[in-house]
């Protein structure tokens, strides 16, 4: 049987395999890096901390504004990158950088898959 981290490593492979996906991650709620396949350049530990502060305070402003749901994703867009955080169940956020150019449905899509498998890994 895999371990929690060998299971996580394989949902992120398997995702940053999808066009256009430049890297991917699973935080903690916390902010902290649970699994990553991110660029060597970019600092885990870091790009983690800015994630979970982002959903955080995404979540702090639509229950200011009456939401009733719980936040199902924050997209942040430059001109060369695409950030998309997930929830993944409670305790963890999926983060994955995209090509602003490809298909985002698609992503979407995917992005949704992967946060289903990731929530489930986190209950074992």
């Amino acid at each position: 049987m895999a371990t929690k981290s060998e299971a996580l490593r394989t949902v992120l492979e398997h995702l940053n395999t999808i066009g256009g996906i430049k890297a991917s991650a699973v935080i903690s709620a916390d902010g902290l890096p649970i699994m990553s396949l991110i660029p060597g350049e970019i600092d885990a530990n870091t790009f983690a901390a800015m994630l979970a502060s982002m959903v955080g305070a995404a979540e702090a402003a639509i229950k200011a504004i009456g939401a009733k749901n719980i936040l199902e994703r924050v997209v942040a867009e430059s001109k060369d990158i695409r950030v998309i955080a997930v929830r993944a169940g409670e305790d963890a956020i999926l983060t994955i950088m995209i090509d602003p150019n490809v298909n985002y449905g698609l992503i979407l899509l995917e992005a949704k898959k992967a946060s289903d498998q990731i929530s489930i890994v986190m209950k074992q």
